[in-house]
């Protein structure tokens, strides 16, 4: 038995043996194939362990450059190396799969991160454009910002560069575009080293794997008066207001490039970055200085029709709860747009058209929209300018005429006549004096009915609706403008002259806003100097427009500052409380800053005002400080100052910015009224 045991064991542990030796035969030959996986797997996980040592490799530099119990010489050079490896490690393919949101995390909120994916000719491009800026503890300036694109066609192919390098812009929106001169990138943003936000339009082109700055094209840019630009060769264009309004940039909706306005200005042109690599005022997405102050319950698109050299761009209605009434309105606004076009059907006709629109009115029972633009015959000695308008009741879903809203009679051209109206050019106002009152009366007792053809167009007279004025236009030879506008303030026509008390009930709200006069004395200017760097053309829900007045005076020998509103006469209709300050120190560094703001969210624009004072005693006596404070309008036509509150925004020194003043009261919850 025992033999027969020992037997069997032995032939178990022969077979084992086998079964060791011929699985080690197999795994010799399938070994190249498990070998290679198995570096490759080693690799890989070299690599991931490699990108991600880096990666809080970065973190831990960052936290150094933040530190400011850290000594200058130490976060300076962690600052260098940390930007410097931060264009390192977004050329390794590991990092673009991480998302923006996980970056900007694991950054510590210390970057702000796009990305977007473009489809181009050569395929679809991915693009991230990274910001950072470096804390003003360590540098010593409220610029010092860092911008780096990094750019992918696959996860194999991935680039980046840092673009900026220290300097004061912040991208906020970028565009790309395969232009016939190659892959052009656009980028838009904030300049906060100036004040308040004016913005940035930096082109840039691939060449190779690197990006190129290139200059910008605005020989077509005509700015609007309270806008300036500051542009160098090769350098981004610089957009600012001199009314110190906050201006904003966005991507247009065809991706083309940006939309630039300035949030408060009464100029509140837009300006596109166009495909050809030019800049120039884009009036189809304009909104009227006198169009948004009240608020509507649909909205506005742009629609355009483009045939045989004829290019018209015409708005169209959403969001109109009342379907029926949409379609109707926005048929309304297409046939008046395109009014004549039936006979030049034929391509061979020979015509070139280009006309736009411009809001000038926008509310919920007045839609008023006026057409300017370009007709040019073939043979023909020169073009004519063309301008037309539509004016709706958004109510009765019917158009307004001139003659629906005055009497087209003699006292109405003798009122014409007597010099109330104003020029939309000035140097056509003397022009209207060349009509007869009857040719005046023929005129615009037809203003707003078309003819049929744009011929006929051309020698008709139109009328339009502002905020607070009724605009009109009249024919005129070709070498004096083709055409003249001119408008005269609601307020200004007496009711007997006034036609349809419906329509003028819903103008009323808007009269009501017109000066109102107080006082009515003229500002003496011997008393008070004018500051007209800080003095401004505005419009306030309580007064209509108006002129903003910034003054010094000195009383008993310390010099004050004071503010008024003019009307269109120069008299004085509000004077303003004084401003805080005043008692105690000297006015002697002027204005620094003005704003046109609803700071506290009620629907009237308030005034921020940041000047510059001095104590007068002491050995710092003749050292400027910011005061800054706040003129709140009230409903009843007054502004008042909150003492309490300008007390705490100047010592708690939020008083060095118009953007400061605004972020730290937006959080206060303020009721005037």
């Amino acid at each position: 038995m025992s033999y027969l045991k020992y037997a069997r064991i032995c032939y178990v542990l022969l077979l084992l043996i086998s079964c060791v030796v011929l699985n080690g035969c197999m795994k010799g030959q399938d070994s190249p194939a498990t070998e290679t996986n198995h570096t490759l797997s080693l690799q890989n996980d070299d690599k991931t362990t490699s990108y991600s040592k880096k990666l809080d490799t970065l973190v831990k530099k960052l936290h150094i450059v933040n530190d400011e119990n850290k000594d200058y010489d130490t976060r300076q050079n962690k600052l260098e190396e940390f930007t410097q490896e931060l264009n390192l490690l977004l050329n390794e393919p590991e990092s673009v799969e991480m998302k923006d949101e996980e970056l900007v995390e694991k950054f510590d909120n210390n970057l702000t991160i796009l990305t977007k994916s473009f489809q181009l000719k050569s395929g679809q491009l991915n693009v991230r454009v990274m910001n950072y800026r470096a804390p003003k503890t360590l540098t010593g300036t409220i610029g010092d910002k860092y911008t780096f694109i990094q750019w992918w066609s696959s996860k194999q192919l991935v680039h980046a560069q840092m673009i900026e390098d220290g300097g004061s812009e912040l991208t906020t929106d970028f565009v790309v575009r395969d232009s016939d001169q190659g892959i052009q990138l656009c980028l838009g943003g904030h300049v906060s080293i100036y004040h308040p936000d004016p913005v940035f339009v930096d082109l840039w082109e691939l060449s190779g794997q690197k990006w190129m700055q290139k200059s910008i094209d605005v020989g077509k840019m005509k700015l609007p008066d309270a806008w300036e630009l500051n542009k160098d060769m090769n350098e981004p264009i610089i957009i600012e207001n001199r009314q110190h309004d906050s201006m904003s940039i966005e991507v247009l909706d065809h991706g083309d490039g940006f939309l630039i306005n300035s949030d408060d200005s009464e100029q509140n042109h837009i300006i596109e970055f166009s495909k050809s690599g030019e800049v120039r005022i884009d009036s189809e997405y304009s909104i009227a200085s006198d169009a948004h102050n009240e608020p509507q319950s649909y909205g506005l698109i742009q629609e355009k029709y483009s045939k045989n050299g004829i290019v018209i761009k015409y708005p169209q209605i959403t969001k109109l709860k009342d379907i029926a009434k949409q379609k109707s309105l926005n048929q309304i606004l297409k046939t008046d747009a395109l009014e004549g076009l039936q006979n030049y059907a034929d391509s061979n006709a020979g015509v070139h058209v280009e006309i736009d629109y411009e809001i000038k009115r926008q509310s919920e029972r007045f839609l008023s929209v006026q057409y300017t633009g370009i007709h040019y015959m073939k043979d023909a000695a020169y073009p004519t300018h063309m301008f037309y308008t539509t004016n709706l009741d958004m109510k009765q879903a019917s158009r307004i005429k001139l003659r629906d809203l005055v009497k087209v009679e003699k006292p109405f051209i003798e009122l014409i006549k007597s010099g109330k109206i104003t020029a939309v050019q000035p140097e056509q106002q003397g022009l209207i004096g060349d009509f007869t009152k009857d040719d005046l009366i023929q005129l615009l007792a037809n203003a707003d009915v078309t003819k049929g053809s744009l011929a006929e167009v051309e020698m008709e007279s139109f009328s339009y609706l502002t905020n607070d004025s009724l605009g009109m236009s009249v024919p005129m030879a070709h070498v004096v403008g083709d055409h003249a506008e001119y408008e005269i303030r609601l307020a200004q026509i007496p009711e007997n002259i006034r036609q349809n008390e419906e329509l003028w009930s819903e103008l009323s709200s808007v009269e009501d806003q017109s000066v109102s006069t107080v006082g009515g004395e003229e500002l003496d200017t011997d008393q008070y100097e004018i500051e007209e760097s800080q003095s401004f053309q505005t419009t306030l829900e309580g007064f209509g427009k108006v002129r903003f007045v910034s003054t010094k005076t000195r009383e008993n020998e310390i010099p004050k500052n004071y503010f008024f509103l003019l009307d269109d006469r120069e008299r004085i209709i509000y004077s303003f409380p004084d401003m805080y300050g005043n008692e105690w120190w000297y006015a002697d560094e002027g204005i620094e800053a003005v704003a046109f703001r609803d700071v506290n969210k009620d629907g009237l624009k308030d005034i921020i005002i940041i000047a510059h004072y001095e104590t007068g005693t002491g050995p710092d006596g003749a050292k400027p400080f910011p005061i800054a404070d706040i003129y709140f309008q009230k409903k009843n036509k007054t502004f008042t100052t909150i003492p309490a509150l300008d007390e705490t925004l100047n010592d708690q020194g939020h008083n060095r910015t118009i953007k400061d003043v605004i972020q730290y009261v937006s959080k206060q919850r303020i009721n005037v009224n």
